[in-house]
């Protein structure tokens, strides 16, 4: 899984599983093809990056994400509606879709490796568009103003992209320093 196009591959449809899961009354959906993607990605670790630091790099980002997305649920800034609520304060989809995020970072998004001030300004913007697609696709509502909501959202991943991508090179994840 760690060639870029399988990669961005997965990743997109670990997202659609998500969010359309959610959206339909599915929640458990993402989870479940999530771990697929996880342990698929952990299996094809090359020799390079030893497959328990990668383990740490997925586990590192779920909670990064619980924790993070929580903050947004417990401040109205981010809403499931019942339909797609697995868990609380966040969502098992929306963690799943974290760690899915995490395991791109050494294939599809490699090439953003050390580049903090990028993932940044990536996650800034990225982001805000993954949760506004999810909230038009049914899976969440934000809230109390839109606009408020996608500004908390483009500071959360503003500052979590950097940090996922300093932890994805920190050794023992990656060969490489």
């Amino acid at each position: 899984m760690t060639h870029p196009l399988i990669s961005f591959v997965a990743f997109q449809v670990c997202w659609f599983a998500c969010v359309v899961g959610a959206s339909r009354g599915l929640p458990w959906l993402g989870p479940v093809v999530v771990a697929v993607f996880a342990a698929a990605h952990l299996w094809a670790t090359p020799a390079g990056r030893p497959r328990a630091g990668q383990a740490w790099l997925l586990a590192l980002a779920a909670v990064i994400g619980y924790a993070a997305d929580s903050a947004l649920v417990m401040s109205g800034v981010l809403i499931f509606p019942p339909h797609a609520s697995l868990g609380w304060p966040s969502s098992a989809w929306m963690v799943a879709m974290w760690v899915a995020q995490a395991a791109t970072l050494t294939g599809a998004m490699s090439w953003m490796a050390g580049r903090y001030v990028l993932g940044a300004v990536f996650g800034a913007v990225g982001g805000p568009f993954a949760y506004l697609a999810g909230a038009r696709l049914g899976a969440a509502v934000l809230g109390p103003t839109q606009s408020a909501a996608l500004a908390s959202v483009a500071v959360e991943w503003a500052l979590a992209m950097p940090l996922l991508l300093w932890i994805a090179r920190q050794a023992p994840l990656s060969a490489r320093r």
